[in-house]
């Protein structure tokens, strides 16, 4: 078999994200979820959201590969499944709401002093009153949420791993990050910047198959706050072609790999 015969197939995994898209999308636009109180009403809507936020993100990811944009198909993959890690943790513990709302009101009161006390703060007197009587109430308490906890004892930790891989190109500029970009050649110590870098066969695959996955837990999640969906058959054709490429798309990365030792 050639090289060109074995190499993965990066159009699979596209066709299998737009049909998702398509997907996720129309099932957003079905009727809205009924509740019974205010508590399960917070809930679900910021469970809604989370999936609303994994969507745009994926949609946004999908553009980029479209478009052969891969590392940045890459970074915003990230934003998925960070987003979906939420949805995760939030399922499995409705109280982690709390968390969220600590976690926002201690990021407002950073963010609140950095401004109050910048060199160059040209605000009213009644914005400098309002700054100064929110970050007088303190921290109360408020904790930042750890990424790293998100999926403690969960069977989806995996995501935690390729979203701290993924971290190493999208979370700050860093040396990991950077080398991609540019590509010394040693003989004569010249360099070449790349503006695009591309993915090597194995970076697309894993990227392509957790955003996938990240994607089909947070809608089975959402399903079960909806409990009805016209989609679901859809849905489960989607998971069964999800596999299907997987599985295609590893057996051609390893026959290329055995190919060329």
């Amino acid at each position: 078999m050639s090289d060109v015969e074995n190499t993965p197939r990066p159009e699979l995994w596209i066709e299998w994200l737009r049909d998702y898209v398509a997907a996720a999308t129309r099932f957003t636009e079905e009727d809205p979820v009924e509740v019974a109180s205010e508590e399960e009403r917070e809930l679900v809507a910021i469970k809604a959201a989370l999936y609303a936020r994994a969507l745009t993100l994926c949609q946004g990811a999908l553009l980029l590969i479209e478009n052969d944009r891969q590392l940045d198909f890459r970074v915003h993959t990230r934003g998925v499944i960070e987003a979906v890690m939420y949805l995760i943790a939030l399922d499995r513990d409705a109280a982690f709401v709390t968390k969220m709302k600590d976690d926002d009101y201690k990021s407002r009161q950073s963010r609140a002093g950095l401004h109050l006390n910048a060199k160059d703060f040209n605000g009213t007197a009644d914005v400098r009153q309002l700054l100064e009587d929110f970050l007088a109430q303190g921290l109360q308490g408020a904790k930042s949420i750890q990424v790293s906890t998100l999926l403690e004892g969960s069977q989806f930790d995996r995501l935690y791993r390729t979203y701290r891989d993924i971290s190493g190109d999208a979370a700050h500029v860093g040396i990991t990050s950077l080398n991609r970009h540019y590509v010394e050649n040693p003989a004569d110590q010249s360099a070449m910047l790349i503006v695009h870098p591309p993915l090597d066969d194995i970076e697309m695959h894993v990227t392509f198959a957790e955003l996938g996955i990240a994607m089909t837990i947070a809608t089975l999640i959402l399903m079960k706050v909806k409990a009805k969906t016209d989609l679901w058959d859809e849905f489960q054709a989607l998971l069964v072609g999800y596999r299907e490429v997987a599985r295609a798309n590893t057996t051609c990365r390893d026959e290329a790999e055995n190919d060329r030792r």
